[in-house]
């Protein structure tokens, strides 16, 4: 019993003093490749971040800067690490920055501090890392002496686009030039831009450049694209030639300089047309600059239009309305005349007759009657058995007398033959409402 509690105590002491050990940590850098590269083409620096017991959070990878070099850390998934050095288990991270030297020299990557978040141990809080210093080396091949900008890349291709497509301008128009290039493989982001010359007599004003990376889903990166415009203003009249742009790039393939020539264009910009209407000479006012007041004739005429057509709209809007209001109230009055009317109580009629249900079918003729105000005010049902010689029309009479008698009908109906002697009594009295055969009473 003695020995168990004492074999407790030791774990719990031993267990003790490894949770108040505090976790160790380790920082590595490295370039890839390591050696001297060409000037333009991308190098990694493959950053290591290791503990021995485990990460709480993801490390905070900062972005830093080097002189005429482009540094990125690409969107991608860390890589979990698991190795052990010197009989330690170590676990850690690893991201890959990229840096592209955009010069010929030696480049000194600075310290960087990394702060990284190791679980277990008392204190359990940050812990920030400094990666060790690291030189880079960029050389120039041979035959890239003296480029502008070495750019070394897969394939190239540069378009270009010249809006509007006339020759013939006049003073105060504009043309846009736009060139686009796609560089295989490389991120637009380095992808040089282009350089757009002043001309004299246009005044040149550069838009904002575009940027695209093209990405397939399998492939990666495909391709690049960089979109530089520029848009030239006419000042004056004369003639004007867009000078032809070339591009310089190092074809990594062939280890050769190569260039893309984009043809130059020529132009012609005339003076306006618009001639003064109002001159206010040199000499009325001393000392005072000439000016000349230009006024277009279409825009005045276009104005005084608009305004012509405002005030029309508003002397007639009382009218309008009270006409929008006129119109709206005999379209409801015709609409309700339609809804009382007899159209609405024979299409009842027709619906109840159908379906062979007395007490559907009475009240339904008797509000169809009425609304034709031909059979009697109030209307009969007589009325209708003595309409000539119209045996349907006798037998539905007799059929409703027996109804209101609480006795069975002696005969029963055949609704489409009532229907159709019903259309033909209807038919009777419109005709001799329009045509009655006697002359009104009192007439002068």
């Amino acid at each position: 019993m003695m020995s168990r509690v004492l074999l407790i105590v030791i774990l719990l002491i031993a267990r003790c003093a490894f949770a108040d050990e505090a976790p160790r940590t380790m920082i590595r850098a490295h370039l890839d490749p390591p050696g001297p590269v060409i000037a333009g083409t991308e190098v990694k620096l493959v950053v290591d971040a290791l503990t021995t017991t485990w990460f709480t959070g993801a490390p905070d990878w900062p972005l830093f800067t080097v002189d005429d070099a482009i540094v990125s850390l690409p969107d991608e998934q860390a890589v979990n690490l698991s190795e052990t050095i010197d009989g330690v288990k170590w676990f850690g991270v690893s991201r890959a920055y990229r840096i592209v030297p955009r010069a010929a020299k030696s480049f000194d990557i600075a310290p960087f501090a990394l702060t990284v978040y190791p679980g277990g141990g008392a204190s359990g809080g940050p812990v920030k890392l400094t990666t060790p210093r690291l030189h880079l080396t960029a050389t120039l091949p041979p035959g890239a002496e003296g480029m502008t900008t070495f750019f070394p890349l897969a394939k190239l291709t540069a378009t270009q686009k010249i809006e509007p497509g006339e020759t013939h301008l006049r003073v105060g128009d504009t043309i846009t030039r736009t060139i686009t290039q796609t560089a295989s493989g490389t991120e637009s982001m380095l992808i040089p831009p282009v350089a757009f010359g002043d001309i004299d007599g246009l005044r040149r004003y550069a838009k904002t450049p575009a940027t695209r990376n093209i990405v397939q889903d399998r492939a990666g990166l495909v391709a690049g694209e960089r979109t530089d415009a520029v848009t030239y203003v006419v000042n004056r009249s004369g003639r004007y030639t867009l000078p032809a742009l070339t591009i310089e790039w190092w074809n990594t393939a062939t280890r050769k300089r190569e260039t893309i020539v984009l043809p130059a264009m020529s132009l012609a910009a005339a003076a306006a047309k618009e001639k003064p209407l109002f001159e206010i000479p040199a000499d009325a006012m001393s000392k005072a600059s000439h000016k000349i007041i230009f006024i277009d004739r279409a825009s005045v005429a276009y104005g005084v239009g608009l305004l012509l057509a405002l005030l029309a709209i508003v002397w007639s809007y009382p009218r309008l309305v009270g006409l929008g209001g006129s119109l709206k109230q005999r379209v409801e009055d015709t609409r309700r005349r339609y809804v009382q009317g007899a159209a609405p109580a024979w299409r009842a009629l027709c619906v109840a007759g159908r379906s062979g249900a007395t007490r559907r079918i009475i009240p339904a003729l008797y509000r169809w009657m009425d609304k034709r105000q031909a059979f009697g005010r109030p209307a009969r049902v007589q009325n209708l058995a003595n309409e000539g010689e119209d045996a349907a029309l006798g037998k539905l009479a007799a059929f409703v007398a027996a109804d209101y008698a609480n006795r069975p009908a002696e005969t029963a109906i055949d609704w489409k033959e009532v229907e159709r002697e019903l259309k033909r009594a209807a038919r009777r009295h419109a005709h001799l409402r329009k045509n009655p055969p006697l002359p009104p009473l009192n007439e002068r």
